[in-house]
């Protein structure tokens, strides 16, 4: 088709709570739907720029807890390519988009409870705490033991 640039995932509207800002003041697409998706939206492939595994991982746990999904996947199409392409397909025509904001917002609540526990637990000192361990010492230790450090070039390599 000519004219037409495949490549170019649409903006989402909303785009100022899905563009992300960096240090220049220039606002960078945070995320797009890839051509292919259905008329209605209830069938998209979501491109999430400068994402990985961290966030695909649990962005398609949160999707799929919900009954009006029908499938959720995602992938990193290369591995030096800072981006994730996440699919989510609706049953009963449901929008994907409205999937995807319900799903970001349920794990944005989700990491804000569990860092406040966790902040609530360090403050409250309740946590097990553990000694320090020289590991290089441990290892020497374990391989005097075992007759097996003969000479100073067997030692563990420090650099």
């Amino acid at each position: 088709m000519a004219g037409v640039n495949e490549e170019r995932p649409l903006q989402l509207d909303n785009a100022g709570t899905l563009n992300q800002s960096v240090s220049t003041s220039l606002e960078v697409d945070k995320i797009g739907i890839l051509p292919g998706h259905e008329s209605d939206y209830s069938a998209c492939t979501f491109v999430l720029n400068h994402e990985d595994h961290t966030l695909g991982n649990a962005l398609r746990w949160m999707i799929m807890k919900d009954a009006d999904v029908e499938f959720c996947g995602y992938s990193a199409p290369h591995p030096s390519e800072p981006k994730i392409h996440l699919r989510i397909q609706m049953y009963d025509n449901m929008s994907a988009v409205d999937c995807l904001r319900k799903a970001l917002s349920n794990l944005r609540d989700l990491l804000s409870t569990v860092d406040q526990k966790y902040k609530k637990s360090l403050r409250n000192d309740k946590y097990i705490k553990e000694d320090d361990v020289d590991v290089r010492a441990v290892v020497e230790e374990t391989l005097r033991e075992r007759g097996r450090l003969a000479s100073s070039g067997d030692a563990m390599d420090t650099s």
